[in-house]
């Protein structure tokens, strides 16, 4: 059989798994709108407003409130603000706050107090929170590990377009991604619900897949979003409650125009609540969907997730890199790599996952980050990948050291590959 043929072979067998595929994705879409609809069902059983039910009156409201937001339910905190030193911050809610000789802050710390009274997160907090009175927070992590919901944090300068990046890969996947505009008004807090508590690393992991696509529709995606989840760990710190997030909708912020649940043009919705109460959660079902399209087989129990010591960020990040879709061609395409005091790549040819696999040739793991992470300590703000190039405006440049696996991405991808030496004292390649 002659190369030519056996070409035009396996090319019309990479047509019919295209094919294959977005068949299979539009009856997945289907079955999930089809579980999507069957939950509905379950939460009018349940006595819980639907999709399609008003949320008018404020009992509704807060029950709503509390089924998206609330992850611990026995302790919240509340902010505060030092007006004579400016400072401010949260701190858990309890009833023997500054009672004297019960309480002995700042030199005993809240968590191993003996003599606690935190106070729940309730729906009279809830509706103090509201109305503008207070303004609170959640813990994101439950003691056993797990969380009710997923969120991203946004706060660079580029805020808007990666959390807007964020919402279409989401929405790409099927994941539906409420975006708030944070308390400051000068970034947003990415939301997704679940149904029911799953484990805080599966939730995580999810996380990271999302971002892990985003990476290749937005380049330049800083990779220290990685860490700007919550829950921040996969499991509760010895000794603390893990990291708590604000809650949006506070009545002090909403009337500022921020706190606030945004569009796609980032204008608060109309209708808040019907806005959440639409929102949909993703069941644990559909997380084990996703993971395992993604992820490699045979890792994940019947039941659930039992097993899960397996899930790394470098694995989602692999896999996402070659799997579901094929390779991109660049069909003969000329790339002049400049061999100087560093490689650097012209952007303007390269489709964005060539890049993206470009890129993650100068990625590693942050040792300190996962030494952190084992050791169930506070891994933020440290970052869990190192990029150790540099992305511009118009080219990527790279340690030399990468030099190999570079020309080998950009030959497979259908290209030719120039090299320009421009070292000093440059010896012939």
């Amino acid at each position: 059989m002659s190369q030519e043929k056996r070409l035009q072979e396996l090319e019309s067998s990479l047509l019919k798994l295209d094919a294959s595929r977005v068949s299979m994705m539009r009856e997945i879409q289907d079955l999930r709108e089809k579980v999507s609809s069957e939950m509905d069902s379950k939460r009018t059983l349940l006595g819980r407003p639907t999709a399609l039910s008003a949320i008018a009156t404020n009992p509704d409201k807060v029950r709503l409130f509390l089924e998206l937001f609330r992850a611990r339910h026995e302790i919240f905190p509340k902010r505060w603000e030092n007006i004579k030193t400016g400072k401010s911050g949260y701190s858990p809610v309890c009833s023997n706050e500054w009672v004297k000789p019960l309480c002995n802050k700042p030199k005993v710390k809240c968590a191993v107090c003996t003599n606690q009274k935190f106070r729940p997160l309730d729906e009279s907090a809830v509706e103090a929170h509201l109305r503008g009175l207070v303004s609170i927070g959640t813990y994101a992590i439950k003691p056993d590990d797990t969380c009710v919901f997923l969120a991203c944090d946004f706060d660079e300068t580029s805020w808007q377009m990666d959390v807007a990046t964020f919402r279409d890969t989401g929405r790409a996947l099927g994941i539906d991604i409420a975006v708030e505009r944070s308390r400051s008004g000068n970034g947003a807090h990415a939301w997704i619900f679940f149904e029911d508590s799953i484990s805080a690393k599966i939730a995580r992991s999810l996380g990271t897949l999302i971002l892990a696509k985003c990476s290749e529709r937005n380049l330049r995606l800083s990779l220290e979003s990685y860490d700007r989840f919550f829950p921040s760990q996969d499991y509760l710190p010895n000794g603390g409650f893990g990291n708590l997030i604000a809650l949006p909708l506070q009545k002090a912020s909403r009337d500022a125009g921020n706190s606030l649940f945004v569009d796609h043009h980032f204008e608060p919705y109309p209708d808040q609540w019907q806005y959440l109460n639409q929102v949909h959660r993703l069941s644990s079902a559909e997380v084990r969907g996703l993971l395992i399209e993604f992820l490699p087989m045979g890792k994940i129990s019947k039941d659930g997730f039992e097993d899960v010591s397996w899930l790394t960020d470098n694995s989602i990040l692999e896999k996402t890199s070659s799997q579901n879709s094929p390779e991109p061609k660049l069909k003969g395409e000329t790339i002049e790599i400049v061999f100087g005091p560093m490689l650097t790549i012209p952007l303007e040819k390269l489709p964005s996952r060539v890049v993206a696999k470009i890129k993650k040739t100068s990625s590693f793991a942050n040792p300190e980050f996962y030494k952190r992470q084992r050791m169930r300590m506070q891994t933020y703000p440290l970052s869990r990948f190192i990029f150790s190039g540099e992305i511009r405006p118009t080219e990527i440049c790279l340690p030399r050291g990468v030099l190999d696996e570079v020309i080998k991405i950009l030959t497979v991808a259908g290209s030719q590959v120039i090299i320009r030496d421009e070292r000093i004292g440059k010896k012939k390649l």
